[in-house]
């Protein structure tokens, strides 16, 4: 027996190349109670980590499943839970919560509301900008009295690609003509970090690791390194809490200049591609998601300390952590 411990049964969707989150997540569950399980599953079923899990099963395109596919496809798989891990499905999971919280199963995804501030950047810009670090200014067009070089992006949706980074504003105006509802923000010259809590359902966010992003591929972290500065670390768990609906895992993008002013970029409110690292080095957001629903929060720390100097190093689909 352990106590009021069950073991969890996760569906880990849209694996893709996640074999390091997975693995991890994994980890984590295992920390809570050792005969946890993870599902992971994805449309393609030959993506290229489904080879590689412990368990892999294909599933439907999301939109194409009805609801009795849904919850039939949950049951026959004995789901308890469902950690989504991409930005595009949040809203999906989010608006299946109740459904699937009817037949026992709970969906690890922030609020409707928290998920529609965090995917608009117009929306995001404006709720966040008088935060503990000030979210970046998006303005419909470029103005020459406001910046001299600006940022293009889609206004929803989170595809790095299509963002046009540093232009000055004839091109600008040249990139976002193949955008289908571009935004513009002023460059903002600096060193980017990633911040990530895990936040219970009372709305506490539980510690501030920070991450320095030193090399990028297509916006996710390919090296990225853990370290501290407590008043940033401070700020960051004020930031997460300033806006309520924030739950579970979630992780900030922040530009730090030169003089140490810090400029909020964009709330994921999920696991990103690097937070592998995040739980290595001592975020335990997945064990505290199922200590806290089976009554067990006395065991979750309201100040965690992590690893400061960890490292992840990601080449192709092949990571490693170390320190």
């Amino acid at each position: 027996m352990m106590g009021s411990r069950r073991a969890p049964r996760i569906l880990f969707s849209s694996l893709s190349a996640k074999l390091a989150l997975y693995q991890w997540v994994t980890k984590d569950a295992k920390a809570f109670h050792p005969d946890s399980s993870v599902l992971a599953t994805d449309c393609s079923p030959y993506c290229s980590a489904s080879s590689k899990v412990e368990e892999f099963k294909a599933m439907p395109p999301l939109v194409e499943l009805s609801d009795s596919d849904l919850i039939n496809f949950c049951l026959k798989n004995e789901i308890t839970h469902v950690l989504p891990t991409r930005d595009d499905e949040l809203p999906y999971w989010s608006k299946k919560s109740e459904l699937l919280s009817n037949e026992g199963i709970k969906a690890w995804v922030s609020e409707k509301g928290f998920l529609e501030i965090c995917q608009n950047k117009t929306t995001f810009a404006r709720e966040f900008r008088n935060s503990p670090i000030p979210s970046i200014p998006t303005y419909p067009f470029p103005d020459a009295k406001i910046s001299q070089r600006w940022v293009v992006k889609e206004q929803t949706g989170s595809g790095s690609r299509s963002t046009g980074l540093n232009l000055m504003i004839d091109q600008a105006v040249l990139h976002a003509s193949n955008l289908s509802n571009p935004i513009f923000q002023p460059f903002v010259e600096g060193r980017e970090f990633s911040a990530e809590t895990w936040i219970d359902n009372q709305g506490k966010a539980h510690g501030s690791l920070l991450r320095w992003r030193e090399r990028v591929v297509d916006g996710e972290s390919h090296q990225t390194t853990v370290f501290s500065v407590p008043d940033w670390e401070s700020r960051i768990r004020d930031l997460f809490e300033s806006i309520p609906g924030g739950r579970g895992h979630c992780l900030a993008q922040v530009i730090a200049s030169k003089d140490d002013r810090l400029s909020l970029v964009e709330i994921n409110p999920r696991l990103g591609g690097a937070s592998p690292l995040a739980l290595a080095a001592g975020l335990h957001s997945i064990r505290w998601s199922l200590l806290e629903e089976a009554g067990l929060s006395s065991e979750i720390p309201a100040d965690p300390r992590f690893t400061i100097g960890m490292t992840l190093r990601k080449k192709e689909e092949n990571v490693r952590i170390v320190g």
